[in-house]
């Protein structure tokens, strides 16, 4: 049997899943999908606050197997628990305000494991969300584990539980009356002034960062992506010589 997925699977069933989630619980018209009661009241696990005690940089949640410990900082002493299978802990550094955005993506990268294990079976592994932090070191182990596939398909997933492609739909009609937005593609990618902003309102209207929107703008082929040479007009105030 076939103990691997694939991304465009996992979009499929996480669509399906939020749509169902939303249908039972009765949210009409929303714009944030709650991962949190989607986490515990439609998936049935649970969520967990503790202080990580981890060495490696940006890690900021766990999914528990019942078996692997995780170092958590409790009364100032480090301590190795194990939690109860499925379980999902969150460093508490991410339960603010200041971090909304990347503790509703944690979850959902958590979430996004749980309903992987699910769909392929076999033993569950636990794993952690990490994000890159630049100026850290990585060992070539733990940034081999930051880009395993496992990790690729769980982040796809997580924006895709967080921005179903219905919703960002509905928030590319508001604030770009259904167009796609213009990027220019060269040596480098370049993002205008007029489509940060609508990236930005995309990204705040349904909970999540910049970077997270544009990448799923990106998985859904809502950019328009025209040449470098042709952003040269927003400047240039010489006409075209065509004698």
């Amino acid at each position: 049997m076939k103990k691997r997925t694939s991304i465009e699977e996992m979009n499929a069933i996480c669509t399906m899943l939020i749509s169902d989630f939303l249908k039972k619980f009765h949210y009409s018209n929303t714009r944030v999908i709650d991962i949190e009661d989607f986490v515990t009241r439609y998936l049935g696990t649970t969520i967990l606050y503790e202080d990580f005690a981890v060495d490696v940089p940006g890690r900021g949640g766990f999914i528990s197997d019942g078996e692997q410990a995780l170092p958590v900082l409790r009364n100032g002493m480090r301590q190795f628990v194990i939690f109860p299978e499925n379980v999902i802990v969150i460093d508490s550094s991410l339960n603010s305000m200041d971090n909304l955005a990347k503790y509703r993506f944690t979850v959902a990268h958590e979430a996004a494991h749980f309903i992987m294990c699910k769909h392929v079976g076999g033993d569950f592994t636990a794993a952690f969300h990490t994000e890159y932090v630049d100026g850290e070191y990585y060992t070539t182990e733990m940034l081999k584990e930051m880009m395993s596939f496992s990790e690729t398909v769980a982040n796809r997933a997580a924006a895709c539980l967080l921005m179903p492609d219905f919703i960002v739909e509905k928030m590319l009609n508001k604030y770009n009356l259904g167009n796609k937005v213009t990027i220019y593609t060269g040596s480098k990618i370049v993002i205008p002034k007029a489509s940060k902003t609508i990236i930005q309102q995309m990204a705040d209207s349904m909970g999540v960062s910049f970077s997270t929107c544009y990448y799923r703008l990106q998985e859904l082929s809502i950019l328009d992506k025209r040449p470098l040479e042709e952003y040269a007009a927003a400047f240039s105030v010489a006409e075209d010589d065509h004698v």
